[in-house]
C-alpha cells in the first residue's frame, strides 16, 4: 500500500460460513504502525467481525459496517497488547475461530483471548483477509497461506 490510512480487504465470495476457523501465516514488512487481519461473518448489509494484529505489538477486534460504497464505520470491540506479536519483518501465524457468539483469537497457534460478540447478532457470512496502513508507508503485507477449517 502506497497511501497512508488505507484499508485493503480480500473477501472470499463463493461461500458463507456459520462456525469457522481461519489461520494464516504472514510477514508484515512495514514500519510501525500497520496491521494484518482476518474477518468472519462478512455481510455487505449487516457488517463483519475483524481481528487485527498490529506491528506495534497490539491487537484489536472491530465490528465493521458499510456506511456507503467504500466508506466503513468501525466499532471497537476489544483492544489489547501481547508480547507474542512479533516485530515487522518476522513471519508469524494468526488464527481466528468464529463459533456461536464467541471469537477465539490465536497467535502462533496459542489462544490469547476469547471475546463475546453476542451483541452483534451476526450468525453467518463470508470470510476474508485484511491489511492496513496507518501514517507510515509503504506497507508490504505478504500472506504465505490461509487455511479454512471447521472449529
Amino acid at each position: 500500500m502506497d497511501s497512508p490510512f488505507t484499508w485493503a480487504y480480500a473477501v472470499y465470495d463463493p461461500q458463507e460460513y456459520e462456525d469457522v476457523r481461519m489461520d494464516a501465516r504472514f510477514t508484515n514488512q512495514a514500519g510501525s504502525p500497520a496491521s494484518i487481519g482476518l474477518i468472519c461473518r462478512y455481510s455487505e448489509a449487516d457488517g463483519w467481525l475483524e481481528y487485527n494484529v498490529n506491528s506495534d505489538g497490539t491487537y484489536n477486534v472491530l465490528y465493521g459496517q458499510w456506511l456507503a460504497s467504500g466508506i466503513a464505520n468501525y466499532l471497537p470491540v476489544l483492544s489489547s497488547a501481547s508480547n507474542a506479536i512479533q516485530p515487522s519483518g518476522t513471519s508469524q501465524e494468526i488464527g481466528l475461530i468464529c463459533s456461536g457468539t464467541t471469537l477465539s483469537l490465536f497467535i502462533d497457534q496459542t489462544l490469547i483471548r476469547n471475546v463475546d460478540v453476542s451483541r452483534f447478532t451476526l450468525t453467518t457470512g463470508k470470510i476474508g483477509i485484511t491489511a492496513s496502513s496507518f501514517e507510515n508507508i509503504p506497507v508490504i503485507a505478504a500472506f504465505d497461506w490461509v487455511s479454512v477449517s471447521e472449529p
